[in-house]
């Protein structure tokens, strides 16, 4: 399945199924043929083969495994997720193996015993070698056999946890309807993207081109009111319990590794390395965010205040959920002229995609060219071949699914379906991922277009396809975005800059009437209204990093919709709404980001600093665009976060640049 250009995805279910025992009974195979070699007498050779064996069982993986997030078939759906949940099984085990852990460990052994052996190990491949061992004690290889059996037990249960807590979210599919009255406030094509019932009312789903410009521009209060309810109650039914139970399984499997509670253990590998850095990180922004906010909260229910009255309407003296995004754009739009309406005129989405394409090339030194041979998994996907500009090598592909389907995973992500590193035989595998948006689709009337907000989004997550392509390691282990959890974001904050540059929005910018790129004038206005509300809007991510570092503090015995509630409005100024818990729909710390959600404000420090550079430069800059991608970009995880950052700046990072982007200080 798996290939030097791409992959191919499997959308049958019979060949999902058959293909996922496939790609465990080969690596098995490989596994236990590297043990039987015994580690006293393994070469360089051997450990090679292990790294080639792990990147077959992640590209073959993908391949039976991807279509849970994109296939239009339910069936399809299904048996990829279930294939999933036996691979991830399957993983759980091999990385407990106790008779490949002793070969690893008599391998380096002979490595620091033979100088001849050790010239023959690249710092690469010693790197992995010790982050293996590291990774086969942290998965409980040196536990007691009762003990390790138990541990083995949890993290097959947290997995299936995991696969049942993300196919509940894309299958989500609630729907409220609305007469033309009760949607008050909404433009005439967002209306003609919406399904009817049989008695001509609008049905709005929770998908992003639905929900969200509803909350927005609604002007109907308690039709904003019942979607906020409904998009705070995603899942929570089903959810919650799942989340429940995985905080439980997380505090005992940290338990019987000796940790004081799962955050401590998460941590460790990471940047911040402890509990207590993020505790005074999240902390200390909250002090000094906190001011802003109180003045931007009473701002915003000044101007609730007056609405009221104008509409002859009752004032509650309050703000709610549903009240924020809607007031916000109110005050953007009063305050700052900031029209979202107006302004995505100017960003077609064909536009943005072709324009976001030559910015990156000119950056990075890249060459695209849209590959119309390649298989896709619905005909709304496109494929596109990257080539280094200079040398015109083929360095991989990337595929855009930029539109909302049923069934189809519901945020913005990339995932990396292949990633590059070579093989022992020398040959290069070359990295394939795909980029999952889910934008306004195109009407009869009008082309897909996108708010600014959006656009920033496109180019974030294209900083993480990038990210994966650009990398130039031999090791799998450490190929593109496998990097720290806490510092894998920066590369792609960095990046969402260029979208308040005007070098760079003149070649992202065309009016789907005219063609003409955004006037000068709504610029100096988006670039205004940047930090509006930048207290109440940071202080919700630090309230959902402190929900995250909290659950993963305690011993999993928590009331999540009571702490939801509690710190949502000590944190935030805005009550959660009565019976609600949006920890069923908090798909982060189900997917990856658990205990690690933080890392979004965390790695925001470096990706202000990175930029600083940028800023004094041009953002089309090619020579330091090519420093960032050879200092940033290639390394991937073999070299940690920090020191590529030193490395591309000259100097240690520090906070200075981010607290002024943020508008704490000026």
């Amino acid at each position: 399945m798996a290939n030097g250009g791409g992959l191919r995805i499997v959308l049958d279910p019979t060949g999902i199924s058959d293909g996922a025992e496939q790609v465990i009974a080969t690596h098995r195979e490989v596994l236990d043929g590297l043990v039987a070699v015994g580690g006293s007498k393994w070469t360089v050779s051997e450990l090679r083969r292990l790294a080639e064996a792990e990147m077959d069982l992640s590209a073959d993986s993908s391949a039976v495994t991807f279509g849970s997030h994109v296939s239009t078939e339910k069936v399809v759906r299904d048996s990829a997720a279930k294939a999933e949940e036996k691979i991830d099984a399957y993983l759980v085990e091999s990385s407990m193996r106790k008779d490949l852990y002793e070969s690893l460990v008599a391998f380096e052994a002979r490595i620091g015993q033979e100088p001849d052996l050790s010239a023959q190990v690249t710092a690469e491949e010693k790197r992995m070698l010790d982050r293996l061992l590291r990774d086969f004690v942290r998965n409980g290889v040196a536990l007691g056999d009762e003990t390790r059996d138990r541990f083995m037990a949890v993290k097959k249960r947290l997995s299936e946890l995991s696969i049942e807590f993300s196919k509940n979210l894309n299958e989500e599919s609630s729907r409220l309807a609305f007469s033309r009255q009760e949607l008050d406030g909404m433009q005439e094509d967002y209306l003609a993207s919406l399904k009817r019932d049989d008695d001509g009312n609008f049905l709005v789903s929770l998908k992003y081109p639905e929900v969200l410009p509803l909350l927005r521009y609604c002007k109907v209060e308690e039709t904003r009111r019942r979607m906020d309810v409904l998009n705070s109650s995603k899942c929570q039914d089903i959810n919650v319990p799942l989340l429940e139970e995985a905080l439980k399984l997380r505090f005992e499997m940290a338990n019987l590794l000796g940790y004081q509670n799962f955050a401590a253990f998460q941590l460790e590998i990471r940047m911040a390395k402890d509990p207590e850095t993020v505790a005074k990180f999240l902390n200390d922004l909250r002090q000094k965010l906190e001011p802003l906010a109180v003045k931007e909260h009473q701002r915003l229910l000044t101007f609730k205040k007056a609405e009221k009255e104008a509409c002859g309407e009752a004032f509650d003296g309050e703000l709610h959920p549903h009240d924020m995004m809607y007031y916000h754009t109110r005050l953007l739009d009063e305050a700052y002229q900031i029209d979202d309406e107006e302004i995505k005129k100017y960003f077609p989405l064909s536009k943005v995609v072709s324009g976001s394409l030559e910015i990156y090339q000119r950056v990075l030194g890249l060459r695209f060219e849209q590959d119309i041979t390649r298989e896709t998994w619905h005909d709304e996907v496109s494929c596109y071949a990257v080539y280094d500009q200079a040398s015109e090598e083929f360095m991989g592909n990337f595929y855009l699914d930029l539109h909302p389907r049923d069934g189809k995973y519901g945020h913005a992500a990339v995932f990396p379906l292949q990633r590059a590193a070579d093989r022992e035989n020398g040959i290069r595998q070359k990295a394939s991922c795909a980029m999952l948006c889910n934008f306004t689709p195109s009407t009869e009337a009008r082309p897909s277009l996108l708010k600014h907000s959006e656009v920033v989004t496109f180019f974030h997550e294209m900083g993480h396809v990038f990210h994966n392509i650009c990398t130039e390691v031999k090791m799998h282990y450490f190929s593109g975005t496998r990097v720290e959890r806490d510092f894998v974001e920066a590369p792609s904050q960095m990046l969402e800059n260029w979208c308040f540059e005007a070098e760079s929005l003149e070649l992202m910018s065309g009016h789907f009437e005219t063609g003409e790129p955004l006037p000068d004038h709504l610029l100096r206005r988006i670039k205004t209204a940047k930090n509006v509300n930048t207290g109440l809007l940071n202080l919700r991510q630090i309230f959902f990093g402190v929900v995250d570092q909290t659950l993963h503090m305690s011993a999993g015995d928590v009331d999540t919709q009571q702490l939801w509630a509690q710190l949502r409005k000590d944190i935030t100024m805005f009550a959660q709404a009565p019976g609600t818990n949006p920890s069923g729909g908090f798909g982060h710390i189900m997917g990856g980001y658990q205990a690690s959600y933080y890392g979004y404000l965390y790695s925001e420090v470096f990706s202000a600093d990175l930029f600083s550079k940028f800023a004094s430069s041009s953002p089309l800059d090619q020579e330091l665009g090519f420093r960032y991608r050879k200092s940033i970009l290639a390394p991937g995880g073999s070299v940690d976060g920090l020191e590529t950052v030193k490395n591309f700046l000259g100097r240690e990072p520090n906070q200075e640049s981010f607290l002024k982007q943020i508008g704490v200080t000026p």
